[in-house]
């Protein structure tokens, strides 16, 4: 699973490559939500490890997708957010 931060951005206009959201959406869209959480809970327990996992920064994009899902979409994620402090 790749960080957030290892996706390369276009500076002219701040958006996140195309190319590599596809790439990511073609890896984990025949897992289920079983399979997609203990890769997650894997990635993020790697991170820890090597002391390159930002809570912080994580917590604010997630906050970032407020206004663009539905409420009970996004109170998933941030329960699931406050589930890998």
């Amino acid at each position: 699973m790749a960080k957030f931060s290892q996706f390369k951005s276009n500076p002219q206009e701040n958006k996140i490559d195309e190319k590599q959201i596809r790439e990511k959406y073609d890896e984990y869209k025949s897992m289920n939500k079983d399979e997609l959480n203990k890769t997650l809970l894997s990635e993020v327990a790697k991170q820890k490890a090597s002391g390159n996992f930002n809570y912080s920064q994580l917590e604010n994009m997630v906050n970032s997708l407020q206004g663009m899902l539905p409420e009970s979409d996004f109170e998933n994620i941030r329960n699931l957010l406050n589930s890998l402090k």
